[in-house]
């Protein structure tokens, strides 16, 4: 790995940490109404209310990451928890990834009549949700994307070709990896950096290893190589996107919050009603590291929206 590699791979891993809070193993998931698939989706409904939440993991996980959110918003709305293809247990499909989930989404909403849904994602769930806010906005209610952007937030320092190359050399690296030792080294390679609390990490990386490490790495692969910055003009949603922050580990590149709030908007700021909250003290997994600062700032958009 060259030097360059070795300081992007160091910003990558900067970005997404953040300083120590304390345990929130996630609780047990509420038992579902209604369990269902839709093309490539899996599908877990929750509650009876009036208005509509669709929940979307990030990169390895279920919706056991939002289970504590699930269980707390299922007695005032109705939840859609998705599982995407690979993850969880669930069988990987066909790359291109993006354009085929955002199509089994759109019908998610088409075929169960559901009137302008609020999607609720976490790192990769959060991009998924700006994509489907470029596609259709009048569609939706709004969007809240948890530490997910429209572009990876170390390609914006980056040349598409760099970037392409860090992708395929990720990629590979995670797709040869048996699936017999993925949780094992999610649980060292990976969640340390994403979330505080060793009993966080043991519980995380427990669930996000019986994810297909190929399909993972194929996410990864788009995830990585994806740049919706132009399209933000289309989405006309009020959109919220939620920064986790920590100076000991992030201060280097970013002094403060207000840089890390800075930043963030700059990327999100051809969309027309974007805004960025910052959650002080978190990681990756800000619903972890700070839970009642995570649940206010979704109560807060709810609310308005």
């Amino acid at each position: 790995m060259t030097l360059a590699h070795r300081a992007f791979v160091a910003l990558l891993l900067a970005l997404f940490a953040s300083a120590p809070a304390f345990a929130a193993v996630p609780p047990p998931m509420p038992a579902a109404s209604a369990t269902f698939d839709v093309g490539s989706i899996h599908v877990q409904q929750f509650g009876s209310g009036p208005k509509s939440l669709i929940f979307i993991p990030g990169l390895t996980c279920g919706p056991w990451e939002w289970s504590g959110e699930i269980g707390r918003l299922a007695s005032r709305y109705t939840v859609y928890a998705l599982t995407l293809p690979g993850f969880d247990g669930q069988p990987s499909v066909a790359a291109p990834l993006f354009p085929r989930v955002t199509g089994d989404i759109w019908t998610l909403i088409a075929q169960r009549h559901i009137e302008k849904p609020v999607v609720i994602g976490h790192s990769l769930g959060g991009t998924t949700g700006f994509m489907l806010a470029t596609q259709h906005p009048e569609r939706l209610g709004g969007v809240i994307a948890l530490d997910g952007l429209p572009i990876y937030p170390t390609d914006v320092f980056s040349t598409p070709d760099k970037v392409a190359a860090m992708a395929d050399a990720a990629a590979a690296k995670m797709a040869a990896i048996p699936q017999a030792e993925f949780a094992a080294y999610e649980k060292s390679g990976s969640i340390p950096y994403l979330v505080t609390a060793p009993a966080d990490v043991d519980a995380i990386s427990a669930l996000t290893g019986k994810s297909d490490p190929k399909a993972a790495a194929q996410w990864f692969k788009e995830d990585l190589e994806l740049d919706l910055r132009p399209q933000l003009v289309a989405a006309t949603v009020p959109i919220l996107l939620l920064a986790p922050y920590d100076a000991a580990l992030e201060g280097k590149y970013l002094p403060n919050a207000a840089a890390k709030q800075a930043f963030y908007a700059g990327i999100v700021k051809n969309a027309p009603q974007a805004s960025v909250v910052v959650i002080p003290n978190a990681r990756h997994f800000a619903m972890y590291d700070q839970p009642k600062a995570t649940s206010d700032a979704i109560d807060a958009f709810l609310a308005a929206h």
